[in-house]
């Protein structure tokens, strides 16, 4: 079911994120900006080395950062790093927040109409998948009732317990 906020697609996808059709997706990174595990690794594994190699040319960075490269060989045209886990494997909501924000505005800035958003730093102590999924779905609501004209946002995950928590913020802050 997908659902509409001032004229954006909102649409939960449960699926592989390197396969979406989209302008541009997020990762969560850690300061060092390596793409080392989790869905970080497969798109690097699907992208191409040339990824990791253009963020850590910008690294390192600090948490609350959000930095920008190519997709390498994947159909979109950047990936945002969101720096949200520390070097302890720590994440906050706090750095989810100021993330997201600057994700979503500098993909706006460049005429961006498509996202795709994982449950950025759910996998780490400090955020679980309920919070990071709530934070991503009130944020980008936010920028979209702001004025920022997208034309759709996926929420992208692999795994059933994301994909619920994705499901009820929609319904809960989003219209069908």
């Amino acid at each position: 079911m997908d659902y509409v906020c001032n004229s954006t697609a909102f649409i939960p996808v449960y699926g592989d994120i390197t396969e979406q059709d989209v302008d541009a997706l997020a990762v969560a990174s850690s300061p060092s900006l390596c793409m080392g595990a989790g869905i970080a690794l497969k798109i690097r594994d699907h992208g191409g080395t040339v990824i990791e190699d253009e963020a850590k040319q910008q690294g390192p960075c600090a948490i609350g950062d959000v930095i920008v490269t190519s997709c390498g060989s994947l159909q979109a045209k950047a990936v945002f790093h969101c720096v949200l886990v520390d070097e302890a494997g720590v994440s906050r909501p706090e750095a989810l927040h100021t993330c997201m924000k600057k994700t979503l505005q500098e993909a706006y800035s460049r005429g961006y109409r498509s996202l795709a958003l994982p449950a950025l730093g759910s996998a780490f102590p400090g955020l679980s998948p309920k919070i990071s999924t709530e934070i991503i779905v009130e944020e980008t609501r936010a920028a979209v009732l702001s004025g920022m004209a997208f034309e759709r946002m996926l929420f992208v995950v692999c795994d059933p317990a994301p994909y619920r928590y994705y499901k009820k913020a929609l319904k809960d802050q989003c219209s069908e």
